[in-house]
């Protein structure tokens, strides 16, 4: 007989009344910024403390969701009450919440449970536990009522039934379209508002790596710190099977900071997208006075920080600089290399992201000693704007002159754009290899099954031609 999961946390962690949580939720999702991404949206992070400390990181990850067509949400949640071993899967029936019911997808709940004995079929574990329940109504107030929900509450588990469960999932999601992978977690819980900050920061890094191993053994060893990390763990190993390729930080908070007492317990909270990169994703286009106006950016962020001046302040005049991009910034003095630092993915405005990143490559790439301001006049400014980078596994891919590379193995990664290739007149194994090298891995290691081959492509510009 099909069960019905009635509330059990709704008037503490989020409103018990039907239109009070409508109009909580109106207010969330109205006060979370918009953060697009660049590709398939395929999963999400999002906390689960109540909607009024981890309410708006929640909002801004599911905010991704409006107006996509989702036939099931699969969510990964740590059960907070009860132990266990394996990952319970709440085989069927439906959840309600104030908004509604929502019904299992009872197809793939038996599914998994046939397929790996990683999942247990389980009612009694779900009962009392928050985590995936207070999804629920994000949920419900984003897609409506015509999608279906696989809970999936994780206990104690091992790294390799953690990777097979992933498998397992991937394995029976490659027969369906229109799904995405909610994985609940807060992050650092403790006293001390500095080192939440500083867990956090690391917890992040480690978990937009993609490395599901680093990140299991790193909590293991207690270096990163997350309760849903067990479900990160194989949620990013079924998203990874499923093409995901990158991760983008949405928004970062604490409770200390929600709430302004920065004294007492400090739980972190994040939410973080999983993005699939689409076939043929180009590179934004940019007009001519938009590329002006970011190397004017570029040019007066550096020339501050070099002088010891407060960092300007820039209102972009165009959307399109206000979009979430991959960035590199390059100076280079009469020619030569002066400075070159970016990030891959696009986790802030563009405009921000070229500030930063140009701050970065004239004082604190450890190639070069920091810029003088007798330098200043001297210097010339090379932009790269990046498409979300696309694992490939066949390198007779990578078109020269087009494609950059980003290598990983283990904690090694390295980067070189599209115009490094180019500039020294490399073939497709020579740049391979100096990508190799860039990740402080000898050459050839992008032979080796261990390794991981990312292409992008990059609108580049300079102040030369601008």
């Amino acid at each position: 007989m099909s069960s019905l999961r009635r509330p059990s946390v709704a008037g503490a962690f989020y409103p018990s009344d039907r239109t009070e949580l409508g109009n909580m939720l109106s207010q969330l999702f109205s006060q979370s910024p918009v953060r697009p991404v660049q590709g398939d949206l395929l999963g999400l992070m999002v906390p689960h403390a109540g909607y009024v400390y981890s309410g708006i990181p929640a909002a801004t990850g599911y905010k991704l969701l409006k107006g996509k067509e989702i036939d099931t949400v699969i969510i990964f949640g740590p059960s907070h009450r009860l132990p266990f071993s394996g990952i319970a899967v709440y085989p069927d029936g439906a959840w309600e919440t104030p908004l509604g019911i929502v019904e299992i997808d009872e197809e793939l709940t038996g599914q998994l449970a046939s397929k790996s004995k990683a999942f247990l079929t389980s009612i009694l574990y779900h009962e009392g536990e928050h985590s995936i329940e207070v999804q629920i109504p994000f949920l419900q107030f984003v897609l409506g009522e015509d999608f279906k929900i696989v809970p999936l509450l994780v206990g104690s588990v091992s790294l390799p039934t953690l990777l097979e469960a992933g498998d397992v999932l991937a394995q029976v999601l490659a027969e369906r379209k229109n799904w995405v992978i909610i994985m609940s977690s807060d992050l650092y819980h403790g006293y001390s508002y500095d080192e939440c900050r500083l867990f956090d920061s690391r917890t992040i890094s480690t978990i937009m790596d993609l490395d599901e191993e680093q990140i299991y053994n790193s909590a293991v060893r207690g270096e990163i710190e997350a309760c849903g990390i067990m479900g990160v763990v194989a949620g990013i190993r079924a998203l990874k099977k499923s093409g995901v390729s990158s991760a983008e930080l949405l928004l970062y908070t604490n409770s200390a900071e929600v709430t302004g007492a920065f004294t007492g317990y400090v739980v972190g909270y994040a939410s973080i997208a999983f993005v699939k990169a689409s076939e043929g994703s180009e590179e934004p286009e940019l007009t001519e006075e938009e590329k002006r106006e970011l190397l004017e950016i570029a040019k007066r962020s550096v020339e501050a920080a070099v002088r010891g001046e407060p960092a300007p302040e820039f209102e972009p005049k165009s959307p399109k600089l206000r979009e979430n991009w991959g960035v590199f910034v390059t100076l280079k003095k009469h020619g030569e290399l002066r400075g070159c630092i970016g990030y891959v993915i696009g986790f802030k405005p563009l405009y921000e992201a070229t500030r930063d990143v140009a701050i970065s490559a004239a004082l604190n790439d450890p190639r070069f000693p920091p810029v003088t301001p007798d330098e200043l006049p001297e210097l010339s400014y090379e932009i790269s704007v990046l498409t979300p980078p696309r694992r490939i596994t066949d390198v007779d891919e990578i078109v020269i002159g087009k494609h950059g590379l980003l290598i990983k193995q283990g904690p090694f990664q390295g980067l070189l754009l599209p115009q490094v290739a180019t500039e020294h007149n490399m073939s497709r194994d020579e740049f391979l290899d100096h990508t190799c090298l860039k990740a402080g891995l000898p050459p050839g290691c992008w032979r080796s099954p261990e390794t991981e081959i990312y292409v992008f492509t990059a609108l580049v510009f300079g102040d030369e031609e601008a």
